[in-house]
């Protein structure tokens, strides 16, 4: 499966993927409203820098999922934390993240640049989470 990834522009997130120092992105992550999609090892992962821009420009493979599910908030702060290394998170993702119940941690590699991918973006109606989809067709005109 492929995934739509919208980025934090303000994070400078594409540029640390892109450089190999932000290895893991955390997701939001609820599992009573899995809809079959979830992000398995394997799975490619088309970055967008923000939720206005259209151009995919840079993929990596998926290694490793964590799920973090009904952390305390102690618990939850401690493990991105340790992650940190690897989720390159500001203070204020860090912060929001930390205060969240349950997250998805997705762990990649490969980051590398591709030719342009243009996104239709009426294609695109609910940019709040991460899209998945099997053919680009259904995300390009």
């Amino acid at each position: 499966m492929n995934h739509l990834v919208f980025l934090e522009p303000r994070a400078m997130e594409l540029e640390k993927i892109l450089s190999g120092v932000k290895t893991m992105i955390a997701k939001e992550f609820d599992p009573a409203r899995s809809n079959g999609h979830s992000v398995r090892p394997g799975d490619r992962l088309y970055f967008l820098r923000n939720k206005d821009e259209c151009d995919l420009r840079v993929k990596a493979t998926v290694v490793r999922v964590v799920p973090l599910i009904n952390c305390l908030n102690e618990d939850l702060s401690q493990t991105l934390k340790e992650m940190q290394p690897k989720l390159q998170l500001t203070e204020e993702q860090f912060d929001f993240w930390s205060t969240t119940k349950q997250v998805l941690l997705v762990e990649f590699v490969s980051a590398q640049k591709i030719t342009p991918i243009h996104v239709a973006s009426n294609k695109i109606t609910d940019r709040s989470d991460w899209i998945a989809f099997e053919d680009f067709s259904l995300i390009t005109e």
